[in-house]
């Protein structure tokens, strides 16, 4: 399927071929400049994100289309910051039940959500489930008592898993409308049709899984060996330290 939202595009672009461990503490920078309430800040992560996705020829018609869901929902949560932020009503529109307060503060929470979930597509969309295990691999090796080699499987197959879902669900649905089941206007029956299918794919998924991990040897006592980062791909995540200390700096 057609999808952007959490699956995997190939490609050959500069953050498909950036080591996934400097990709993910590049990701871990961007979060730290969106828990400001810096409009400055917001600009910069918003421009610099459509430069990334320009970067990484990623299909802008799907990441739109997929979006569509998301951007339902910021709103939603944009109107209930506005009517439920107490505060001023607006000079131009007294009679409206919105107050200054309400429309900033709702508008910078969906700006800042957006942002983040539009990195986190972008993260998805360039690193491969395995490259995520490795990465989470590498940043828990060093604490003790952690099953890390775990930890990063179960992160990386939870990923899958939805991504396959989200398939599932649209394949049914579109045999579901072949046979003109659309024309059913009963949404616990169209629920039923389509939970039902899903539900006994992803068990039957889980299984082979599980059977194909026995049949791999799968232990988590195995040694990690990862290749080293090369020193070429630390400039980007230097630059991006070192202009968020100087913003730090300069505040």
């Amino acid at each position: 399927m057609a999808r952007i939202v959490f699956h995997y595009f190939p490609g050959d672009s500069f953050l498909h071929r950036w080591d996934a461990r400097c990709r993910f503490l590049g990701l871990l920078l961007i979060t730290a400049t969106l828990i400001q309430t810096s409009i400055f800040w917001f600009f910069l992560d918003s421009i610099f994100l459509f430069f990334l996705f320009f970067l990484s020829r990623l299909p802008f018609r799907l990441f739109f289309k997929d979006f569509k869901f998301w951007a339902i929902f910021l709103f939603v949560l944009f109107l209930f910051q506005i009517f439920l932020t107490p505060g001023g009503r607006l000079p131009l529109f007294p009679w409206l039940p919105v107050s200054q307060e309400g429309l900033l503060q709702g508008g910078l929470t969906s700006w800042r959500l957006g942002l983040m979930i539009g990195y986190a597509l972008l993260f998805t969309a360039t690193t491969r489930p395995r490259d995520v295990c490795e990465v989470l691999v590498w940043m828990l090796k060093p604490i003790p008592f952690l099953p890390e080699r775990r930890i990063g499987l179960m992160v990386s197959l939870a990923l899958r898993f939805f991504s396959r879902i989200l398939d599932q669900v649209e394949e049914v649905r579109a045999a579901h409308q072949a046979r003109l089941g659309d024309r059913n206007f009963n949404p616990v029956r169209k629920a039923k049709f389509i939970a039902l299918p899903v539900l006994r794919r992803s068990i039957l998924e889980v299984e082979e899984v599980t059977f194909a991990l026995a049949a791999r040897g799968y232990q988590e006592n195995l040694p990690s060996r990862l290749s080293k980062i090369p020193l070429l791909h630390w400039i980007p995540i230097i630059l991006m330290a070192g202009v968020l200390l100087l913003s730090l700096w300069i505040k």
